[in-house]
């Protein structure tokens, strides 16, 4: 069985493809990261709690995709 390195470079293009090919996710991703530092959005206990199942939701169907879920 061989070996295979993966190089920290590897892993930021794989990850800028990923970015690339997926563009909307990344958006709705950047959206809800942006509202969950607003400390105004966060009074907001049930938009909060909706933005982590939305962040949740986003992350499980990247799991998916990629077949790590």
């Amino acid at each position: 069985m061989s070996r295979v390195t993966v190089t920290h470079r590897d892993l930021v293009e794989a990850s800028l493809s990923n970015l690339r090919e997926h563009r909307d996710t990344a958006a709705r991703w950047l959206a809800v990261e942006v509202l969950l530092s607003d400390e105004a959005a966060l009074e907001d206990d049930d938009l909060a709690n909706r933005l982590h199942v939305f962040q949740d939701r986003l992350e499980a169907q990247t799991r998916q995709r990629y077949g790590v879920a």
